[in-house]
């Protein structure tokens, strides 16, 4: 089996390859459309770590450097990174809705494309928010340990 690109050249994207080589790298509208669209579920995922860890570091952590931990901080951490996780999902729902509302003023397929993972991405950043907040209101009713 013969292939008109050597495979030495780095500039094959599949298994039949492209004629030339591909760079992702200059198109910052479609990493900035994945970043708005994924950013909500990512906070939410750092925030349910970061305060189970640091609830499990303050109720079962015991020597050097975990006394930092004792009760009340994990309660306090909770409901700051609550408060600033559930800000950065709103802020990313609201930045998704401007790019869908400035989406729609084009007649293009890829803005199109582009407007709809906009509003998805508001979606899932507004349910995202919803997730911390659930996630942050035990802290706030029940004692840590």
């Amino acid at each position: 089996m013969t292939h008109d690109i050597p495979p030495d050249r780095g500039d094959a994207t599949g298994a039949t390859g492209t004629p030339h080589p591909v760079d992702f790298t200059r198109d910052r509208r479609a990493r900035l459309t994945w970043v708005l669209f994924l950013g909500g579920p990512v906070v939410w995922i750092g925030h349910f770590m970061f305060v189970y860890l640091v609830a499990e570091a303050g109720c079962t952590g015991d020597g050097p450097g975990l006394d930092l931990f004792a009760p009340p901080v994990p309660a306090i951490l909770t409901v700051v990174a609550t408060v600033a996780a559930a800000v950065a999902c709103l802020t990313l729902a609201y930045a998704n809705v401007r790019r869908h509302r400035r989406s729609g003023e084009s007649d293009t397929d890829t803005d199109d494309t582009r407007s709809s993972l906009a509003l998805a991405g508001a979606l899932l950043s507004g349910l995202s928010a919803l997730a911390v907040v659930s996630d942050g209101i035990p802290g706030l009713v029940f004692p840590a340990c």
